[in-house]
């Protein structure tokens, strides 16, 4: 099986064109099919079925895509990684981060970029979801990270990084840290921090909540936020995937689900210098926990 092989198939299941899925691999379309049936004759079966101007993946086809998808996710991060490392010059690495959102889940992938890239700068912008929109499509950002309820326009390139799941980040010695999970209810009474850069669940949970809650609003960063929680002005909803530092404690928040999916999207067509390239490439191969 040719590498080239796997990526005529992937373009071909997201165009499901014979014709335009070629003129995207810049081949001619003989070639392109006959890649296709050398690709079928090596899995024992058809891969694609053809019925006039219908053309849909067989069963076969549907169960071998996703692996083949990593495949070619992960040639190309190899790829993008040795051209890190054979064209060594200073770069900026320009990250946005949403609402919430932490560089903890991706420092093992930053990790790497900068390994094969010790001159690389990392810049990471913290904003809400329409002005890192906005910094990507003037070039200001190479990237972001963003929640998944967020609106993006179809320019973006988007795909799936991880979840995360909102904590109760509560002071010490707090009642609730008796519990092993907060729920609505043991929340009624208590005051909660809320900001635009808490990631939305506690606006979440006021809209979904039976009961009227007790929001203090605050607009700041987070770690101003953290230290309101020390003070004991009242406790916040976060991502579990930040860091609390002690004498901060956490618990799981349970009931209603809080949940979200976080995307990583960067200007569809755009060239990325080769930090920018290694990054998305290693995003998209890296398993996260």
């Amino acid at each position: 099986m040719e590498l080239s092989q796997v990526r005529y198939f992937i373009t071909l299941c997201r165009t499901l064109n014979f014709t335009r899925a070629a003129t995207q691999c810049n081949v001619t379309q003989p070639a392109f099919t006959r890649a296709i049936q050398r690709l079928e004759d090596e899995f024992g079966g058809p891969l694609i079925f053809r019925e006039r101007s219908l053309t849909q993946l067989t069963e076969l086809g549907r169960n071998i895509r996703p692996h083949l998808e990593a495949m070619l996710d992960a040639a190309d991060a190899a790829r993008a990684t040795a051209d890190a490392q054979t064209n060594r010059r200073t770069e900026i690495l320009k990250i946005g981060l949403g609402p919430g959102i932490g560089a903890g889940a991706i420092a093992g992938v930053i990790r790497e970029v900068t390994t094969a890239l010790p001159d690389v700068t990392i810049h990471f912008d913290e904003s809400g979801p329409a002005a890192l929109v906005e910094s990507m499509l003037t070039d200001a950002l190479d990237c972001a990270l963003l929640p998944d309820h967020c609106d993006m326009p179809e320019r973006l390139n988007r795909w799936n990084l991880y979840r995360d799941n909102a904590v109760a980040v509560l002071p010490p010695e707090h009642r609730l840290l008796a519990r092993n999970a907060v729920t609505a209810g043991d929340v009624v009474d208590e005051t909660i921090l809320v900001g635009e850069s808490c990631g939305g669940f506690a606006t979440r949970l006021a809209a979904e909540s039976a009961q009227p809650l007790r929001l203090q609003r605050c607009h700041g960063a987070t770690s101003q936020m953290l230290e309101l929680v020390g003070a004991g002005l009242g406790i916040a909803l976060l991502s579990n995937r930040l860091r609390f530092a002690a004498p901060l404690a956490t618990r799981p928040f349970t009931e209603p689900d809080l949940s979200r999916g976080i995307l990583l999207a960067v200007v569809a067509g755009r060239p990325l210098n080769p930090a920018a390239a290694s990054f998305v490439k290693l995003c998209r191969a890296q398993r996260f926990a």
